[in-house]
């Protein structure tokens, strides 16, 4: 929707009485948004309250631009849900939309989790977010990175798994990118083999192409990918039977640690200074003390996430296990290519006897195997409490 200079005008006098009507000065850039006291609740939650005021405050804006945002109860101000409009709610939700997992829209709680990220419905009712992603006079990395992944040749590459940006708003000098709702990739229950080595595959081979583009992701963590499907946030970790290969596709997301390097730089003997410190003691690894390689840092971030969802099968595909040791070797993990490669070949040792083989193991820990069973129980047990 293009604005007229006119129509900019009067937007830019409602922001401002608007403002002064609310008491409230929205953080005017990109970085100023996010949180800076994670390590004290005392501080931490008056900034919270303060960005769910903003987004609220923002909700004219964006309706302006056929985007209705979540709304928020006074019950559960994290939890957000669907404004629902007569005829809407039933729309139809096709690729690259999230197929809508639930039955109606009291049951389409999407937790607050970023202050950069909100849900909403467009003008068609399909579900998607929108995220604050750079201001307009200083383009970020995340802002420049979206873009390129989503131009032609780049996006019909079949190895782009990275979420598609459907539009981009400019909002009083803030950049805002609108993104179909695809929830969290690996909460949902897998019921086979098959189902949990195409999102294994799906994971290295968009590494591969984005290596190959020398763009280096940073933050790879299961909060950061998903998969097209709208749910219920607070029932997703007891889903099953949504996870076809045939209609299932995952993508990864959240590109505000990245960085785009020259296409020249070569993938072995690249270096960051600025590799994430904060990365590596949440993955549980001594932060190192000389520059260390970005792209073996995604590979590494990648294994160890992946371990966790995928070795409980080392008791079906042996081969499982040397491989995830490799993978996570901090002294030079596989590349995205050789990782690649490796998996496939596995894979293509597998009877199909085995790759339906319906899987009863959740979750792999420090070399523990949590069954199903064990983790069902254990929810029922926080449920009680």
């Amino acid at each position: 929707m293009l604005f007229t200079m006119a129509e900019l005008f009067f937007e830019k006098v409602h922001w401002t009485f608007r403002s002064i009507q609310w008491g409230l000065q929205v953080p005017p850039t990109a970085k100023s948004w996010d949180y800076t006291n994670y390590h004290s609740d005392e501080l931490l939650f008056p900034q919270v309250r303060r960005i769910l005021k903003v987004w609220n405050f923002l909700r004219p804006f964006l309706a302006s631009r056929d985007y209705d945002l979540y709304y928020n109860t006074h019950r559960n101000a994290m939890e957000l849900f669907p404004v629902s409009k007569s005829g809407l709610a039933s729309v139809q939700q096709t690729y690259p939309y999230g197929r809508r997992m639930y039955d109606n829209d009291d049951d389409a709680i999407m937790l607050f989790h970023s202050p950069r990220v909100w849900g909403a419905r467009d003008i068609q009712g399909r579900d998607v977010v929108i995220k604050l992603v750079s201001d307009a006079s200083t383009p970020s990395q995340e802002l420049k990175i979206l873009q390129y992944l989503n131009t032609e040749p780049v996006r019909s590459d079949p190895r782009n798994h990275t979420i598609l940006v459907v539009d981009y708003l400019n909002i009083n000098g803030l950049i805002f990118a609108v993104m179909p709702r695809w929830d969290c990739a690996f909460n949902a229950e897998f019921d086979t083999v098959e189902e949990i080595l195409h999102c294994a595959e799906t994971f290295f081979e968009a590494f591969e192409f984005l290596h190959e583009h020398r763009i280096f992701h940073g933050d790879f963590l299961c909060q950061n990918s998903g998969y097209n499907a709208c749910v219920n946030s607070l029932k997703d970790d007891t889903l099953t039977g949504v996870r076809n290969p045939s209609e299932t596709w995952y993508a990864i997301y959240d590109f505000g640690a990245s960085t785009m390097f020259p296409k020249e730089i070569s993938l072995e003997d690249a270096v960051d200074p600025q590799c994430p410190r904060i990365g590596w003691k949440l993955r549980g690894l001594e932060i190192p003390t000389e520059p260390y390689n970005p792209f073996q840092y995604d590979m590494l971030s990648l294994g160890i996430e992946l371990q966790q969802h995928v070795r409980h099968l080392e008791n079906i595909i042996p081969e499982l296990g040397p491989f995830f040791d490799k993978l996570t070797t901090v002294h030079k993990p596989p590349s995205a290519q050789e990782a690649l490669a490796e998996f496939r070949r596995i894979r293509s040792g597998l009877s199909p006897s085995q790759l339906s083989h319906e899987v009863t193991t959740r979750w792999w820990r420090r070399g523990e195997v949590i069954t199903k069973a064990e983790f069902r129980l254990t929810l029922q047990e926080l449920e009680i409490e």
